[in-house]
C-alpha cells in the first residue's frame, strides 16, 4: 500500500509541474458549453431538455483528452520498466494511476458543474441529479480510459485510438446515466439506475485494472 500512495503523491506533483494536464480538460469543457449555448439559443425550454446531456458528454470527452497521456510519460522516462521488473505491483501502479487521474480531472469537472448547470437554467433539483450521475459514471469511465491509453502507449498521435477504442464501451454508462437523468427528471425512482451505475462501476473495477497491467506490461518488456 505504501508504492499505492506513493504512486498518488507522484501523479500529484506531475499534475502540479504540469497544471495544462487538469485545466486544458476544464476548458474544453467550458468552451463545448458555451458553443452548445450559442447555437442552441438562450432558450430556457429548449437548454432544460437537453443542457444535462450535453454537459455529460462535454465532460466525458473532456476527460478523454487527458486520458491520452496518462502513461506516456513514465513510457518516456523509463519508470515503467522499473515497476515491471521491481517487486511493486503492477496492479496496484495501474488502480493508482486511475485513482489521481479521477481526483485531478472528474473531481473539478464535479465542482464546476452547478456553475454550468446554473448558467443553462438547471433547477437544484437537476443541477444535484447531474452531479450525482457524473459522480456515479465517472470512475467507470476512467478505468476505461486508462485500459485505452495502455493499449496505445509509445504510439504517435494516440489520442485519436484511445477514442476509438474506448467510446464503445462508454455506451453502456451512459445509457443508464441518461436514464437516470430522465428518471428524476419525470419525478420517478431513480434507484435502478444508480444500482445498474454502481454495478458498471465494480465490474469495470474488477476488469480493467488487471487489463491496464497486461498491456503496461507488454509495452515496457517490447
Amino acid at each position: 500500500m505504501t508504492f499505492f500512495f506513493r504512486t498518488i503523491a507522484r501523479e500529484f506533483l506531475n499534475y502540479r509541474r504540469k497544471p495544462g494536464l487538469f485545466l486544458n480538460p476544464l476548458i474544453f469543457c467550458g468552451l463545448v458549453v458555451f458553443l452548445f449555448v450559442v447555437g442552441l439559443g438562450p432558450d430556457e425550454a429548449k437548454l432544460n431538455q437537453v443542457a444535462s446531456i450535453f454537459i455529460l458528454v462535454a465532460s466525458l470527452l473532456s476527460v478523454l483528452m487527458s486520458a491520452e497521456s496518462a502513461f506516456d510519460q513514465d513510457y518516456e522516462e523509463g519508470s515503467l520498466e522499473l515497476v515491471v521488473v521491481s517487486s511493486n505491483s503492477l496492479l496496484m501502479y495501474s488502480l493508482a494511476k486511475s485513482l489521481a487521474h479521477w481526483i485531478v480531472t472528474f473531481l473539478p469537472l464535479i465542482l464546476l458543474v452547478p456553475f454550468i448547470g446554473i448558467g443553462l437554467f438547471l433547477d437544484v433539483g437537476q443541477i444535484w441529479v447531474l452531479c450525482l450521475g457524473i459522480l456515479l459514471v465517472s470512475p467507470t469511465i476512467t478505468l476505461l480510459a486508462s485500459v485505452g491509453a495502455s493499449m496505445t502507449i509509445g504510439l504517435p498521435r494516440n489520442g485519436v485510438l484511445v477514442g476509438i477504442l474506448v467510446l464503445p464501451f462508454y455506451v453502456p454508462p451512459l445509457i443508464f446515466v441518461t436514464g437516470l437523468f430522465e428518471a428524476a427528471l419525470l419525478k420517478q425512482n431513480v434507484l435502478p439506475y444508480v444500482y445498474w451505475l454502481l454495478a458498471l462501476f465494480f465490474l469495470a473495477l474488477a476488469l480493467a485494472p488487471s487489463a491496464t497491467s497486461a498491456c503496461l506490461r507488454i509495452a515496457a518488456e517490447d
